[in-house]
């Protein structure tokens, strides 16, 4: 059936008609505006969770209602052919815990020195179950406070900035309650116990530059590089091709920036080798790199860069960026990623992933 993505009509991307995607939106924001106005009786921090409870019946739904609204279709979970779909349908079908294990902005200095990759992480000085439990006044000159299953959830503390207490009250009012994995149904970041983390900050702002490095199963393919100034905003952004491969994507993603924005030639080399010896264990992963002065850290391992659900406008670019991942090696790498799990004492066994016979994946959770 020829059904709309984006607007172009496709035999390959989505299986339903346009009825069953309407249902699905429809249902899922009716029962999710019903949710908002009963919430609002309830205390705060408990909102979320419920609107979340109340609006998704089960897990396909939330994975597949924001992919479903970036695509314009219902996505394809049970045969996916696009970038995105493949890598949605993971949160579905691939009960891989290394994917939680590495999300974690505290677990993922463990995987660094298990590959004992060249480049490591900023320093970590503190990790805490309860914010309550930090004394503001032992913390150093400068660092970052962060919740480590979330994003962009962090505060910093520098020179006239300083974190106190009260900070520190409203910092645990504004993230401490919210659970990341419920805003985009990135269901990886499920099983990942919070804490919040005390890291290094590499500063000053106006001089950081970050550059991630897209891999697919410890291959790099794109690279991108982003500066800041010192309201955090960005200066330039560019993606590039590596090695010639996927010059349409790193086309359609920013301007040419020559590799030496990223540092000498030997840096360069050692943040892929960073990136090829982190990202082998899964089919897709962007890692991400700090740089300032002449330092060079890692920062994050990305298994969800923009949460998977912004797909590319253009099919094409789409299909070819998924026809670079091999569905079928996944299998060999979930036992190879539960061995590395086991090795780290991370638990073998993921919450997600379990729906790989569920005939409700064809019709997005319905």
């Amino acid at each position: 059936m020829r059904v709309d993505f984006n607007g172009q009509l496709s035999d390959v991307v989505c299986m339903s008609d346009r009825d069953l995607f309407a249902s699905l939106i429809e249902g899922i924001e009716s029962r999710a505006a019903k949710a908002r106005r009963r919430a609002f009786w309830l205390p705060r921090k408990e909102r979320k969770k419920f609107i979340y409870d109340q609006t998704f019946r089960n897990d396909i739904e939330a994975v597949a209602y924001p992919l479903a609204k970036g695509m314009k279709c219902l996505p394809n979970f049970v045969d996916p052919k696009t970038y995105h779909e493949k890598m949605r349908s993971l949160y579905l079908t691939h009960p891989n815990p290394l994917m939680s294990l590495a999300a974690d902005k505290i677990e993922m200095h463990k995987l660094c020195s298990y590959f004992d990759t060249p480049i490591v992480p900023l320093g970590m000085y503190g990790a805490y179950e309860d914010p309550a439990d930090l004394d503001v006044t032992t913390l150093p000159e400068t660092c970052y406070l962060k919740v480590n299953d979330g994003c962009k959830m962090n505060m910093l503390h520098a020179r006239g900035k300083p974190m106190t207490p009260l900070w520190l009250r409203i910092f645990e009012r504004k993230w401490w309650h919210v659970d990341h994995w419920r805003r985009q149904g990135e269901l990886h970041y499920r099983d990942i116990p919070r804490r919040m983390l005390v890291e290094e900050a590499l500063l000053p702002l106006n001089t950081l530059r970050e550059t991630a490095v897209y891999c697919i199963y410890g291959e790099p393919y794109v690279y991108s590089i982003v500066g800041f100034n010192y309201h955090g905003y960005e200066r330039f952004r560019g993606q590039v091709s590596i090695n010639g491969a996927y010059q349409r994507v790193a086309a359609r993603f920013g301007k040419y920036l020559p590799i030496s924005i990223a540092g000498t030639s030997d840096e360069f080399e050692a943040i892929l080798e960073t990136a090829k010896r982190l990202s082998r264990p899964f089919a897709h992963s962007r890692i991400d790199f700090m740089q300032n002065g002449d330092r060079t850290v890692v920062g994050e391992i990305t298994l969800s860069p923009r949460a998977f659900n912004n797909p590319d406008r253009d099919l094409a670019t789409e299909i070819e960026r998924g026809d670079l991942i091999d569905m079928d090696r996944l299998e060999d790498s979930l036992a190879t990623c539960r061995q590395i799990a086991a090795d780290l004492g991370w638990p073998v066994e993921a919450s997600f992933g379990h729906l790989a016979e569920d005939p409700r994946l064809a019709t997005g959770g319905q």
